[in-house]
This record gives structure tokens, C-alpha cells and sequence, in this order.
């Protein structure tokens, strides 16, 4: 096992170095090489090591590495991950790998595999997950345009803007990928030690060809007059009695308060879901996700609640059938290789009304010992709790050993883990 462990480090080392080779080193200002390996537990369903694990299938051993490189205007990525099983090399892929260039100080143009440019407050590596695009699933092939613009009169208001052209995968269902679009709009008001924020986030799975039982399925509409009905939600073809918009199409109403204090951070954040006009104008009640995020109140410590909440999905049909991350036509849902883009709290392949609560607990004591804990709970349904709690420590600058516990409904399981900064 240790000869399998080495030959695999030397081959990620090589692969990074060919490509770091082909950046000019001249400008580069910061590198950073991280190598971690994990011990998984090989039984199945731990909740929380199979979610928000960035679509990865639980094996013996899994390897991440982790490259980046920054120049003054641009920032390269490389996220790479490989699953060992029974000493035999299962998987190896891409994960978050793009370049990131500035085109001005306000504006930037993003390429290659990356999860997303908006709801900037949220702590992915504590939350349960953000509605749309959360690290459940592998990082899709993007491209992507983000601005923001400062109001001169009032440099106390600014807005974010961004639009992005995706692709899904190909599977049994869809003989050619599908396509994403995605774009956002954001108010941001600072007052003080107050940020507010309301944003409005619109996705769209459009194009590719299907095959399936539908009596649309086959090629989809994908043609740049097309892209201009999805940019703008319009009418598709006549499916129900009326025409539904071209395309599946959901997205979120994302409102944010932070206030910082010194070292103090308190955010208040609430994503409201919606697939079609009843959610987008609030018929669907208080679905959503809603969180409380509270750092260095106690301590080095950062503590975040969050509640999800579907069961108004479908409280008044046809008028308020949302029915997320659902569709009849695009029948993979709001997916990404066969995992949730979303929360994972929510099905891609079922519309089950869901209430979860969620707490996610992360900080440091005795100096160089790090802990994390994750607890969650269905509430509307019986279930157990489920929790993952890891503890690690810092032996130096340049290295980091680990241990974790989670459950699953028969037990729990131990894992161990190795990080490495290079």
C-alpha cells in the first residue's frame, strides 16, 4: 500500500508540474500544493461523507490535490481527486480546476470546472449547502463573465452582475448534453458595519436531445434565438394547456444581512427556491434555505444553523406545483453525473417535501488542534440524526493528520486522514 501511495504522489506531482510549466513563473506572486489522503469507512450510506463530497462514489482510499498559482491578474486552479479500491486506481478527474482573469478591477471572466460566482456569504465548507450550486456535485465546464458597479454618488450601494454558459453530461437520457444557463443580479447596501444584500439568481437546463417517453423528446431547441427565449424564460412548446417557458428553469431570491464587529462576523441569510412564476412571486410560501452563521462570538469558533424547508412545493396545484429540482422533460433533474447540484436534502429524481435542521459547528483549540462537527435531522419525517465529527491536528507548518467519526442507520464509522502542503 505505501509503494501504491508513493507511486501515486509522484504521478500528481508530475502532472502539475508539466502543466505549472507552461505558466510564466516570472509574474507568479503565490503558489500553493496541497496533497491530501484519506481512510474512508468502505460501508454505505454515511450521510455526510457522501454528501457535499463533489459528487465523488465512497472508495478504501481517496486522494486530492490541490494547485494554485496567482499572478497579478489571473489565478490558475487545479483540483484533482483519484479513488483507490482494493490497491487498484478507480477514478481519477478534474474537479474545480479554471483560470480566472481580471479584465479590470471590477470585472472578471472565468473558465473551466468551477461551482459558482454568486451568494458570495455562504461558508461552503460548513453550510448544508446552497440551493443551486452547492460542492454535492462534480464542478461543471463553465464559462462565466462577473461585474460589479459602485454607484458614485453613493459608493455605499454597488451591484453585481454575472452570466454564464454551461454543460451537462451526457447518460441513458441525454444522447447529447444538455446546456446551462445561468446568470445573476445583486443590491448590495453598506451601512456602516452592515452589508446588505437582495439578489435575484436564475438557472436554465436548455438544449441537447432526449430520449425518453415524452412526446418532446429528441432534439431540443438550441439555437441562438432559442438561447434568447431561455435567457428571458419564454414560451416553449404547447405541452399543457398553456406553453411553459422553453427549457427547465429554477432559480432563488437571495437576501443576506452581514454585520462585522472587530473580528466579529454575524451573517443572516434566506434563499427562497422557485421553478416557475407561483414561487417567484412567493406562493410557495416560506420554502427555502435559512441560516444564522455566528464567528468568534465564543471564542475561536464559528457556529452556523441553517433550516431547508420544501413541504409548500406543491400546496396548491396546478397554480403552485414547483416540484423542485424536478422536470418532466429534462427527467435527470437538477443534476450533475447522478448528483444533486443543489442541497442534497432535496431529491433531483423525486419531488418529496423535505423540512431538515442542520447545525455545523467549526474552530480551533489548544493552538494546533482543529475540529469540525455536522449534525442534521429531518423533521417531517421520522429519521435519525446523522453527524460527522473530525478532529485534526497541526504538527507543522507543513503537515496535518487526522481522525472522523460519522453514522450511518446501523453504526458508526472511523476514517483517518493525511494533509500536506508542499
Amino acid at each position: 500500500m505505501l509503494k501504491l501511495l508513493k507511486n501515486s504522489f509522484r504521478t500528481y506531482i508530475f502532472t502539475i508540474l508539466i502543466i505549472l510549466s507552461l505558466i510564466n513563473p516570472v509574474q507568479s506572486q503565490e503558489k500553493k500544493i496541497t496533497i491530501d489522503i484519506q481512510k474512508n469507512p468502505t460501508n454505505a450510506n454515511y450521510w455526510w461523507l457522501e454528501r457535499n463530497n463533489f459528487g465523488r462514489e465512497i472508495s478504501e482510499f481517496s486522494f486530492e490535490s490541490y494547485f494554485e498559482l496567482k499572478q497579478p491578474k489571473t489565478t490558475y486552479i487545479i483540483n484533482l481527486f483519484s479513488d483507490f479500491e482494493n490497491n487498484n486506481l478507480e477514478k481519477i478527474y478534474f474537479n474545480e480546476s479554471y483560470i480566472k482573469s481580471s479584465l479590470s478591477n471590477n470585472t472578471f471572466f472565468r473558465f473551466g470546472r468551477y461551482y459558482r460566482d454568486f451568494s458570495t456569504y455562504l461558508n461552503d465548507e460548513l453550510s448544508s449547502g446552497s440551493l443551486l450550486i452547492s460542492h454535492n456535485a462534480q464542478a461543471m465546464p463553465k464559462i462565466g463573465l462577473v461585474t460589479s458597479y459602485i454607484i458614485k454618488k453613493n459608493n455605499n450601494i454597488s451591484f453585481d452582475f454575472g452570466i454564464a454558459h454551461g454543460i451537462f453530461n451526457k447518460n441513458e437520457i441525454y444522447k447529447k448534453e444538455p446546456l446551462l444557463h445561468e446568470k445573476f443580479l445583486y443590491i448590495n447596501i453598506k451601512n456602516k458595519n452592515y452589508t446588505t444584500s437582495i439578489g435575484f439568481v436564475h438557472e436554465a437546463i436548455w438544449g441537447g436531445r432526449i430520449d425518453s417517453d415524452n412526446k418532446f423528446s429528441g432534439s431540443q431547441p438550441s439555437s441562438f434565438s432559442d438561447f434568447l427565449k431561455v435567457f428571458i424564460s419564454a414560451d416553449g412548446p404547447m405541452d399543457f394547456p398553456h406553453a411553459n417557458a422553453l427549457g427547465n428553469h429554477l432559480g432563488i431570491w437571495d437576501f443576506s444581512v452581514q454585520k462585522k464587529n472587530n473580528d466579529k462576523i454575524l451573517k443572516l441569510y434566506y434563499q427562497h427556491l422557485f421553478e416557475d412564476t407561483s414561487g417567484l412571486r412567493f406562493h410557495n410560501k416560506t420554502d427555502g434555505l435559512w441560516g444564522l452563521e455566528l464567528t468568534r462570538y465564543f471564542f475561536d469558533t464559528t457556529i452556523l444553523f441553517e433550516y431547508i424547508n420544501t413541504t409548500n412545493q406543491s400546496i396548491n396545484p396546478p397554480y403552485v406545483k414547483e416540484q423542485y429540482y424536478n422536470h418532466g422533460l429534462y427527467a435527470s433533474g437538477w443534476s450533475y453525473k447522478g448528483y444533486t447540484l443543489g442541497n442534497p436534502f432535496i431529491d433531483h429524481l423525486n419531488a418529496i417535501d423535505t423540512a431538515a435542521l442542520y447545525l455545523g459547528i467549526t474552530g480551533t483549540f489548544l493552538k494546533n488542534y482543529n475540529y469540525k462537527i455536522k449534525v442534521s435531522k429531518r423533521t417531517n419525517t421520522h429519521d435519525n440524526i446523522k453527524y460527522k465529527l473530525q478532529l485534526s491536528k497541526v504538527i507543522n507548518d507543513k503537515n496535518q493528520v487526522g481522525i472522523f467519526i460519522l453514522n450511518n442507520d446501523s453504526g458508526n464509522g472511523l476514517g483517518f486522514s493525511i494533509n500536506k502542503n508542499l
